[in-house]
């Protein structure tokens, strides 16, 4: 079964924050001390760590990203325990919903810092589901290095857009000797690559990054481990050699499937970890070499998102087949997308809208990889409704589909273990 990077992002999000059938983790959030006033705030998401940096000292709290907005009453609640009230300033690595999920927290009050795109991608695309209030957005928007003053040391904020996204920040903390190096190395794994993002950038931009940042820095990801400058060397060459060996193969004629047969990335196995596996990363730079991901065709979110505010559900899905049907030339219909909606309105609690979606995606790609995932969705939107035999009966397919998967199984034993007897 094939999961291209973005949306297996998506998919392990999900199965991991859902946590069906899993017992709570405690603590939520793990504070780990890096300097006199840095904190490391890292929220387990069980297929990866997601991770924010705390500047405390006496000009306040500074924060860098602020987590999943399922995880933010915790990082209020850690935020509150250093005893600074409400942070000053926010920077966000880039928009994505783990990273500016928090953001909200504390209003008006403290202000955000974020690539020029942040803003306008918060109120645009699959982001329009997620109707973050206006207090998420951005406050000063940057696309050169800026650098900031704050609890005795020179905070460097650089622009590095273009690999994972298009809209990121590293932020370097010059007195600490830490760098928050967002997702231009998550845990220094094969990347993961958006749908705005260039899996072909990541090898010039930690060239870049190895050039800029001074020996012995604290290398700190947003995902996964931390790590040294040496592990950076070490990460740019398996980007070199990685993209090297595909372009070869495919320079000789061979197919991706050829390739992953060959299994030519063998040798940087190791690399291999979080959502993104050495196959995920051929067919990656496969579709960066082929530009098989060239932007400029219309998406169906926003006509999807306006649809479904003005006539609910029914109106969103005519709306979706009227495009399918009389524009297909002009918009680039994808078997995600009907699924990143679906799953973006359960977290909202619209779960008889998010049911209309998903069952619209199992009727139009019925043959589609991710067939379980919108079975798996289906089951807990149903839960949530409080229908415990509709949501066993799309687990159970979800187990047939993707029977591997311990979150499915632990949300069938779930919902067995509720269900009244016959």
């Amino acid at each position: 079964m094939r999961v291209t990077s973005f949306f297996s992002t998506i998919v392990f999000l999900t199965l991991s924050a859902t946590g069906a059938g899993a017992p709570p983790q405690e603590p939520a959030i793990t504070v780990h001390q890096l300097t006199e006033h840095l904190f490391q705030l890292t929220t387990d998401q069980g297929a990866y760590t997601t991770t924010t940096l705390a500047s405390v000292g006496p000009d306040g709290v500074l924060l860098v990203d602020t987590q999943h907005r399922n995880d933010s009453a915790d990082l209020k609640r850690v935020v509150e325990s250093f005893g600074k009230g409400p942070p000053k300033f926010i920077i966000n690595t880039h928009r994505h919903v783990e990273h500016v999920g928090g953001n909200s927290l504390w209003g008006d009050t403290p202000v955000i810092i974020a690539h020029e795109l942040v803003r306008s991608k918060l109120r645009s695309g699959s982001y329009l589901f997620d109707e973050f209030p206006d207090s998420t957005l951005p406050d000063i928007m940057i696309t050169a290095p800026t650098s900031i003053f704050f609890n005795g040391e020179r905070i460097d904020l650089i622009p590095m857009p273009g690999s994972h996204d298009d809209n990121e920040v590293i932020v370097h903390f010059t007195g600490s000797k830490v760098v928050h190096l967002s997702s231009l190395a998550n845990g220094f794994n094969f990347p993961s690559v958006d749908s705005d993002g260039n899996a072909l950038m990541f090898e010039p931009l930690v060239a870049k990054a190895l050039v800029m940042l001074p020996p012995g820095v604290l290398i700190v990801s947003g995902h996964n481990r931390n790590g040294t400058m040496e592990d950076l060397r070490a990460y740019h060459e398996m980007l070199v050699a990685t993209t090297a060996a595909v372009r070869s193969g495919l320079d000789e004629g061979k197919t991706v499937e050829e390739l992953e047969a060959e299994k030519i990335l063998e040798p940087w196995e190791n690399y291999a970890g979080s959502y993104v596996s050495a196959d995920e990363w051929i067919q990656t730079l496969a579709d960066a070499m082929s530009d098989a991901t060239a932007k400029g065709t219309n998406r169906i979110f926003e006509p999807m998102y306006y649809s479904l505010k003005e006539g609910g559900a029914d109106a969103a899905v005519a709306r979706y087949r009227e495009l399918k049907a009389g524009h297909a030339d002009e918009y680039d219909f994808r078997d995600t997308d009907l699924l990143v909606i679906g799953n973006k309105l359960a977290e909202q609690g619209s779960a008889e809208e998010a049911i209309a979606i998903l069952a619209l995606a199992l009727e139009e790609y019925p043959e589609s990889p991710y067939v379980y995932y919108a079975n798996y969705s289906m089951a807990l939107a149903y839960q949530a409704l409080g229908d415990t035999a509709k949501a066993i009966e799309y687990c159970e397919r979800a187990v047939e589909q993707s029977p591997d998967s311990q979150a499915i199984h632990n949300l069938l034993e779930e919902l067995r273990s509720g269900a009244p007897p016959e």
